[in-house]
């Protein structure tokens, strides 16, 4: 692979490589012994759960392979500390640029239509996720909590959006607890993004986050939100501000919160008008664009053309 990037890099006269994850990076930064013109770029998006201390890797990135490197980008100030721990990096060279979105334009039918379409009553209180069936994602928290909320609300449906590893084994669960006439499992969609405006409440259960692209989309569509106290996640949804904030795999915070925005519609509308203002300050798809634009200028200056490791 460093060979086949090397003669790449080299036959298109590439400039700035922008290695996304760590993976990526490792090959990139080896490339670079073979054709070192290239600035190089480390971001990383998210982290493995649960993350497990290698201090081979580490001291091999120290050695190597973060000198070999230009610039380093977290998505979230809790990646920045991870890469920080995980991987040997130096704080001091670690750029935050949150992840970005556009917001989707306006549906071309109404929210009550488009609820419609998957049997959804106007008067049902539906709650969401979109994502990787994959086991970071704690799907299990998720169902175990609509299930004991459901107790309380007649009303509450669930809207399950993606597919992955783990979409047998939720489906399973969701059969064992008596929810499949709850809870409806679409599979993957292309017009995901589209779908969360059905949504009157969008949950994120995960373990472990970077900045979830599903949830910024949901805030840009004015659903509030809930989600778990893990990763990036309290830095784009601040706690009893713009949305909810739950302790990680606590069924009992995760229904609560779920009967909450069910029974406070005004608590929850609240919310996603304050993450509306928030996200148009710091999570935007234009402001992004703009710190990766200053980021990549940077790197092409003459300044830049050493490794701030020094190699």
């Amino acid at each position: 692979m460093p060979l086949k990037l090397a003669s790449y890099c080299r036959q298109h006269q590439i400039q700035i490589i922008h290695a996304h994850q760590c993976t990526p990076w490792f090959y990139s930064a080896l490339s670079r012994i073979l054709y070192p013109s290239p600035r190089l770029l480390l971001e990383e998006h998210g982290r493995f759960y649960p993350e497990i201390t290698n201090k081979k890797r580490i001291w091999f990135n120290k050695l190597l392979t973060k000198r070999l490197t230009h610039r380093f980008v977290a998505v979230s100030k809790d990646v920045k500390d991870r890469l920080v721990q995980y991987e040997g990096l130096d704080q001091r060279y670690i750029e935050v640029i949150y992840n970005g979105v556009k917001p989707e334009p306006p549906l071309d039918k109404t929210k009550a239509q488009l609820r419609r379409e998957f049997g959804f009553d106007t008067d049902q209180f539906v709650v969401g996720t979109i994502g990787r069936f994959d086991p970071i994602k704690n799907f299990p928290l998720l169902i175990h909590s609509l299930a004991q909320a459901s107790q309380t609300l007649p009303q509450l449906r669930a809207l399950l959006i993606g597919n992955g590893p783990v979409f047998k084994e939720v489906r399973q669960l969701i059969g064992e607890l008596g929810l499949a006439n709850r809870i409806l499992l679409t599979g993957y969609r292309d017009d995901a993004k589209k779908l969360i405006k059905c949504l009157d409440l969008f949950v994120l259960s995960s373990f472990s986050e970077g900045t979830s692209m599903a949830l910024l989309e949901s805030i840009a569509a004015g659903v509030p939100v809930v989600v778990t106290a893990v990763g990036g996640n309290p830095e784009i949804v601040l706690k009893e501000q713009t949305g909810w904030v739950v302790p990680s795999d606590s069924t009992e915070e995760l229904t609560t919160a779920i009967v909450d925005a069910a029974v406070n519609s005004a608590k929850g509308q609240y919310f996603s008008v304050a993450a509306k203002h928030r996200f148009e300050d710091h999570f935007t798809f234009a402001k992004m664009i703009e710190r990766y634009d200053a980021l990549y200028q940077s790197m092409l200056s003459v300044q830049a053309q050493a490794a701030p490791y020094g190699a």
